[in-house]
């Protein structure tokens, strides 16, 4: 398993048949609190519902500095990366991107919705978890790419703006904030 935590916010990845899955959350304690989980494809998929990593280490890039994970991983028709870093002790932010070899109908980043969640005015989506008798309130914002949020299936989707069916590098970032709680 490999981990990077922001305050009480985390990110966990670990192993999923032939790649990584992972699961955001708060950690109260020992326990970890989902909010988000990601959904996984099979190696039969060329464009799976999360980008496949297959590898994922830390990394700090100078002393002193806060570690960021990278992770690398191959479907049948694409190269994926990944880098994600906390900024400040409140945020976790995403940063990946697809090299395609052939034209896809969609791709980008996929999770169930494992708390409450609503849509912001802004396009933002807001989530709220009590589990340890705290508000706890999480943003997810995108500043590269688009957010779609599925309110009766529970699941959000992160995607570029690049058309998928266009061969190049397409690339979406999104960031998860801790507002308010512990």
């Amino acid at each position: 398993m490999v981990s990077l935590t922001a305050g009480v916010l985390t990110v966990r990845y670990s192993k999923f048949r032939d790649r990584l899955s992972h699961t955001i959350g708060i950690i109260h304690g020992e326990t970890l609190f989902p909010l988000l989980e990601s959904i996984e494809g099979t190696e039969q998929e060329p464009w799976p519902a999360s980008p496949p990593m297959q590898q994922m280490v830390e990394e700090s890039f100078s002393p002193g500095a806060s570690p960021v994970l990278l992770g690398v991983g191959l479907s049948g028709n694409g190269h994926w990366s990944t880098a994600i870093e906390t900024q400040r002790d409140q945020l976790l932010k995403f940063d990946i991107a697809c090299k395609n070899s052939k034209s896809s109908s969609w791709f980008g980043s996929e999770y169930r919705v494992l708390a409450a969640a609503q849509s912001g005015a802004d396009g933002s989506v807001w989530m709220s978890l009590d589990p340890i008798q705290c508000e706890t309130r999480i943003e997810i914002s995108v500043p590269i790419g688009q957010l779609q949020f599925f309110v009766l299936e529970q699941k959000i989707r992160f995607s570029p703006l690049s058309d998928p069916s266009d061969i190049l590098t397409h690339r979406w970032c999104y960031e998860i904030r801790l507002l308010t709680g512990h």
